[in-house]
């Protein structure tokens, strides 16, 4: 297990010393996680500043959106100027590290972009690169960049302050590995962010400040991380004004048991071994994952490999090199193993979630963990691979798994959460990477549950951005419970408005592919592979409607 290491000690005590040279907080103790304190170092300058003209034209910016996606966005209002900021968190097994953050504020003479003005705190999506950082406004190579300029774009541009981690692991962080979908560390990382952030918000003396009300979103694992966040800023006594989680894993033992009953998703071969070496540092007392035992011999190295020097742009060369199974996460049958042969080679990869030999898990491990399933079957996650039913059947997580993995996903599991401000889930019942039926559709079923027995008092509502007839639950359309007859009326208008474009959107994906030379069938399998990514801006565009109806 990782322990707190002398290069850590000294980068912590370096990058305090930067902040009192910097005039900070010279003669401080150096900050700690969890406290008032967590400001390590912030750019007394900015790291970039970018015009409303740039915003508006540039290709890096708006211009690279089509014209549809343009007016959801909408014009921008103010510029955004961004400033970096170190803070000070801990890692997966509660060891002391630093991370760095973006704080991008608007900038501009009209009301608008001065004065006091809401926080919106944003949990970026799941990064295979180390070097990525949000505050890298100014350069769009940065492999965060893309996410960087459309938060500007949605929030920052239209008035929000906002607030972006990176992530202990990432960019400077001298931590050596993420702590991924963690929801005690992560959170807790989120949190620390914040916290440091308005330290330096105050040190910086700007026509801007926070007028105290706090929305917290975050898209894929940022879905998952956001919720995190909100559940122990309420455990804490100190709720957000409001929350908008999008396509995030929030049932993370159904979504790892649909994987490993058959249905592979696109992107495992990336995320699996993500989540497998973040448990693998876990507080003392934490149920042991024996990394070894879980994957393939062939790939004993892939839990390593993230986050590293390539990202999702240079997988292939991963896969090039040997050091990465593209798509199959699983031994095709026959396999030896009669339970697993039953099973189907299901959607969203079927076959190309299989290889003979070339797959990543070990076909003993997932052996183990799928006999806990049959024994332990989770309510949103049929062992027979259907789709779950909530009128009949209940989302609940399952009780008592066995298997040390299970055991973990289940703490980290999200269904037990009753949020007390008002919430918004956003995503697509056709994502092939986070499973709606077992994340969103399974939360959303939770949440109805409760506010129609123990918890009438909530305030939710559900958008699936795909509404093509899809079977499931809670899909093909806006879900809410507890919004008044205006709020609804918002919610639904624009509801409406970003599926439409979504859909438009992933016919576009679809006409380009086949003007290209692509069959109908490839066509469909790249938008497929897009889906989960072309998500993003409309799912961001109903998260600011949201925060809106809350911000007075």
């Amino acid at each position: 297990m990782h322990t707190f290491s002398l290069k850590t000690a000294l980068a912590v005590s370096s990058s305090a010393l930067l902040l009192a040279a910097c005039g900070g907080g010279g003669g401080t103790p150096t900050p700690t996680t969890g406290s008032a304190d967590t400001l390590v170092s912030a750019s007394a300058t900015p790291t970039a500043a970018i015009s409303t003209n740039t915003i508006a034209t540039s290709s890096h910016w708006m211009g690279r959106y089509p014209s549809g996606v343009q007016q959801l966005i909408g014009a921008p209002v103010c510029g955004v100027t961004v400033y970096k900021y170190t803070y000070a968190t801990v890692g997966g097994e509660n060891e002391p590290t630093t991370a760095t953050g973006a704080l991008m504020i608007p900038s501009g003479s009209t009301a608008q972009c001065q004065g006091a003005k809401p926080i919106v705190l944003y949990a970026h999506g799941t990064a295979l690169s180390k070097n990525r950082d949000l505050a890298a406004l100014g350069d769009p190579s940065n492999p965060a960049f893309g996410t960087a300029s459309r938060v500007a774009m949605i929030f920052a541009a239209q008035g929000d302050i906002v607030v972006a981690p990176n992530y202990a692991g990432y960019d400077t962080s001298p931590l050596p590995y993420a702590p991924y979908l963690n929801k005690q560390q992560q959170s807790q990382d989120m949190i620390d962010s914040l916290t440091a952030a308005r330290q330096a918000l105050m040190q910086l003396n700007l026509p801007v400040s926070d007028n105290g009300k706090l929305f917290v979103t975050g898209y894929s694992q940022g879905g998952f991380v956001s919720m995190a966040t909100l559940a122990k800023l309420d455990a804490q006594g100190r709720p957000a004004t409001a929350g908008a989680p999008m396509s995030g894993p929030y049932g993370m033992l159904a979504i790892s048991d649909e994987i490993m009953l058959g249905h592979p998703n696109v992107g495992g071969t990336a995320y699996l071994p993500l989540v497998a070496n973040s448990y693998a540092h876990l507080p003392a007392g934490s149920p042991q994952i024996d990394l070894a035992a879980m994957f393939n011999p062939l790939y004993a190295d892939a839990p390593t490999l993230f986050p590293g020097p390539v990202g999702f742009a240079g997988f292939g060369q991963l896969v090039q090199a040997g050091k990465i199974p593209y798509t199959a996460i699983f031994q095709s049958p026959p396999t030896g193993n009669a339970a697993l042969d039953s099973l189907s080679e299901g959607w969203p990869l079927g076959p190309l979630g299989f290889d003979p030999t070339n797959y990543l898990i070990s076909t003993a491990y997932r052996a183990q963990y799928v006999a806990d399933v049959l024994a332990h079957p989770d309510g949103a996650a049929p062992v027979d691979g259907s789709a779950p039913n909530f009128t009949t059947t209940a989302p609940t997580p399952a009780s008592n798994p066995q298997d040390p993995l299970r055991q973990i996903l289940l703490a980290n599991d999200l269904r037990g959460y009753t949020p007390s401000m008002p919430l918004l889930m956003c995503g697509g019942d056709q994502d092939p990477e986070v499973f709606w039926n077992q994340d969103a559709a399974a939360m959303t079923a939770t949440l109805m549950n409760k506010a129609q027995t123990t918890n009438p008092g909530l305030r939710f509502a559900t958008l699936d951005l795909d509404n093509q007839g899809s079977p499931g639950t809670y899909s093909n359309g806006l879900t809410s419970y507890g919004l008044n007859t205006v709020q609804q009326q918002i919610m639904q208008t624009v509801a409406s408005t970003v599926q439409g474009g979504f859909i438009a959107y992933q016919q576009g994906v679809v006409q380009a592919a086949e003007a290209q030379g692509y069959t109908a069938q490839q066509a469909a399998a790249y938008a497929m592979e897009s889906y989960h990514t072309d998500e993003r801006p409309f799912c961001t565009v109903a998260a600011r409607t949201f925060f809106n109806l809350y911000a007075q």
